[in-house]
């Protein structure tokens, strides 16, 4: 199995790269979504959904959990799209989290980000955007952020997912709206830093099963009403 460092050893190696700072890298074009946001807006008009509720979002470990294998009973709306970046969830965040006014916001994103060679803290930006308009539109509501998990298949790039994490744990402190999930990433591991692999899926980028199992057992505590 592959493995990781420590988490303080790797960061203080991250410090001498260019995981955390370096060139930016330009955002995807968002249209490449467009037929997966009116998909969304069909939805809606066939089942209008209330608001003041919970929207999972991000890309795709968010588009394939079913929410209700996962958590049954919770009425909640997924809103993931496969392969998106943080930036095109901030460019559709009207229609995938605003216009339903949630109390609480879910999102998994960043990996992608990550893996086209975007520096943390390029991906930070997009996430406080993120956070800004959310917050801007509902002061009131909370938001959780699972932490961009590394993968086999990804493994070369495990510096900037370790970089990025960390600074979304910094920025999660600030706000007291924010949650960091911990156990989002670190689960994925053994204490020797080998990946657990039954946890992912036969592609070894997704999570199998057992991995959304992971998910619910540290995402339930927080979904009470």
């Amino acid at each position: 199995m592959m493995k990781w460092l420590s988490y303080p050893t790797t960061l203080a190696l991250l410090l001498a790269t260019t995981a955390l700072r370096g060139e930016q890298i330009p955002d995807p074009d968002p249209s490449r979504f467009a037929e997966s946001i009116a998909k969304f807006a069909q939805a809606d008009r066939i089942k209008p959904p209330g608001k003041g509720g919970i929207v999972f979002v991000g890309s795709s470990s968010i588009r394939r959990l079913d929410i209700q294998t996962f958590f049954p009973g919770l009425v909640a709306l997924n809103r993931g799209f496969g392969g998106s970046h943080i930036s095109d969830v901030n460019h559709y965040l009207e229609n995938t989290v605003l216009k339903y006014e949630p109390r609480l916001t879910i999102l998994y994103c960043g990996g992608n980000d990550l893996w086209s060679g975007k520096p943390a803290f390029q991906v930070l930006e997009d996430f406080l955007e993120f956070k800004s308009r959310l917050f801007e539109r509902l002061p009131e509501s909370e938001l959780i952020v699972l932490a961009s998990r590394p993968s086999p298949k990804r493994h070369s790039g495990v510096e900037r997912d370790l970089a990025y994490n960390y600074l979304l744990r910094i920025e999660a402190a600030r706000d007291p709206r924010v949650t960091f999930l911990k156990g989002s990433s670190d689960r994925f591991f053994t204490n020797k830093g080998e990946y657990l692999m039954e946890l992912f899926h036969q592609d070894k980028l997704h999570m199998s099963e057992a991995g959304y199992r992971i998910w619910k057992e540290i995402l339930t505590p927080f979904l009470a009403d």
